[in-house]
């Protein structure tokens, strides 16, 4: 059976997820994939490109899919709930190791500054669309709910994760409305 680029990136997400970026080498990627170096670089020049993919790929597949699963015609606060549907179904564990790995290596630190960047950004938008005070603070304060819940292993929990969303958000724009009116006195 002739194995795909993909397969060989989908090869690398379970070593990442499952072990850390120090399982990523050649000989644990052919064993898993039991395939032979030739097979490897038929579709990568080495570890650097195969390493790029896997970046690129993990950019498109846990930010820009879920970002596109937002119709554009839709209002700022169906896009939010949207959002919260296709935010469950990640792959969090995945998402995690390549938050740890960017603690290791510049490059996917460079490339989590630019995934962290562009979630925000497009929570900002619409936070905007919904009306939101602060919609840029708000965003960066949403991310970064979603982040510890992540970390603390509660994003699949759907109803954990809808309740705290909800808390959380419901206090927050209560804050912002309240801090964004001028004093009576």
């Amino acid at each position: 059976m002739r194995r795909k680029r993909g397969d060989w990136l989908a090869a690398g997400f379970d070593l990442l997820r499952e072990e850390g970026e120090q399982a990523l080498t050649l000989e644990r990627l052919c064993g898993h994939m039991a395939l032979t170096r030739g097979s490897f670089y038929h579709h990568f020049k080495g570890m650097p490109e195969y390493r790029q993919a896997l970046l690129d790929a993990w950019k498109d597949s846990l930010t820009e899919q879920v970002i596109a699963q937002v119709p554009v015609s839709v209002s700022g606060l169906e896009a939010l709930s949207v959002l919260d549907q296709a935010v469950t179904a990640l792959d969090h564990r995945l998402d995690l190791a390549f938050r740890a790995w960017s603690l290791r290596d510049p490059a996917v630190r460079e490339a989590m500054s630019e995934v962290d960047a562009r979630r925000i950004s497009a929570l900002t938008l619409w936070h905007e669309q919904a009306g939101h005070p602060r919609a840029g603070n708000l965003a960066q304060l949403e991310y970064a709910t979603f982040l510890g819940a992540q970390a603390l292993g509660r994003v699949s929990d759907e109803g954990h994760l809808h309740s705290i969303h909800a808390l959380a958000m419901s206090a927050l724009i209560r804050e912002l409305i309240r801090t964004e009116k001028p004093d009576a006195g």
